[in-house]
């Protein structure tokens, strides 16, 4: 019998996905949480990291604001720590560091939405792209999320091919945010009513098929982020996308 205890270190985590997931990995039989790090913040119920050199851990969940992940990422590509990245924002110049300096004992994984519905989504995404020939992406957000596009529509556009001989809406108003990303589409909508949706709107001539997936409740990824705890041992390099990691499961 294993009674290895394994520590988790969270960066944003008075965020409201870091005090999720704390909450999550201290009711989690084997896992304990080795303390938080979100500068200017104090954690009352855990150990609190004052800098990234302090931060000690098998496994650090990185939740920093957009505006905070590269230059954190930065910092934490001289520690051979285990990543599960779940912040938006990181520049493409990041990510091909993070995967061309990962050693050889070390995972990394960057996750752009840990939902289960999400990564079935995009999976459904790029099967329906192979069929039609325009398709666009509503995205929903509650009104605290800064980055628009989000990190899960951007993701989800660099991943399709779709040709959209349409013409694309442009505009932008103080109700949305417009944006064009690998020739698709965007739009950005942000409201106290919202945690997060997404819809995508694949048109051909003869019909259009419509994809919405929805949030009600943010304990709806920890069933993502549960499956990569569970997964860890066999995590080893660079892993981008949960659906990449659950890909077997969905047996699609």
């Amino acid at each position: 019998m294993n009674d290895q205890i394994i520590e988790i270190a969270i960066s944003g985590g008075m965020g409201k996905m870091g005090q999720l997931v704390s909450e999550f990995i201290e009711s989690k039989e084997g896992y304990k949480v080795s303390g938080i790090y979100d500068p200017g913040k104090q954690s009352n119920d855990f150990d609190n990291f004052e800098s990234i050199d302090e931060i000690t851990a098998d496994i650090l969940f990185e939740f920093s604001p957009a505006d905070q992940i590269n230059k954190n990422l930065s910092q934490l590509m001289d520690k051979d720590i285990n990543l599960i990245i779940g912040s938006s924002g990181l520049d493409p110049e990041t990510i091909n560091e993070l995967e061309s300096t990962i050693s050889e004992n070390q995972f990394i994984c960057v996750i752009p939405n840990f939902s289960v519905g999400a990564s079935l989504q995009k999976i459904i995404s790029n099967i329906a792209d192979q069929n039609f020939k325009n398709v666009t992406i509503e995205e929903r957000h509650h009104i605290n999320k800064k980055d628009a596009p989000s990190g899960t529509a951007i993701d989800l556009a660099t991943s399709l091919n779709t040709v959209n001989e349409e013409s694309q809406e442009d505009s932008s108003s103080d109700n949305y945010e417009s944006n064009t990303v690998n020739n698709v589409h965007i739009k950005s909508i942000r409201g106290e009513e919202y945690i997060a949706e997404q819809t995508v709107t694949f048109k051909n001539s003869n019909e259009s098929l419509t994809i919405d997936h929805v949030v009600n409740d943010r304990s709806a990824y920890l069933q993502g982020i549960n499956y990569i705890l569970d997964e860890h041992s066999s995590l080893k390099g660079f892993h981008h996308g949960l659906e990449n990691i659950m890909i077997d499961r969905f047996k699609i």
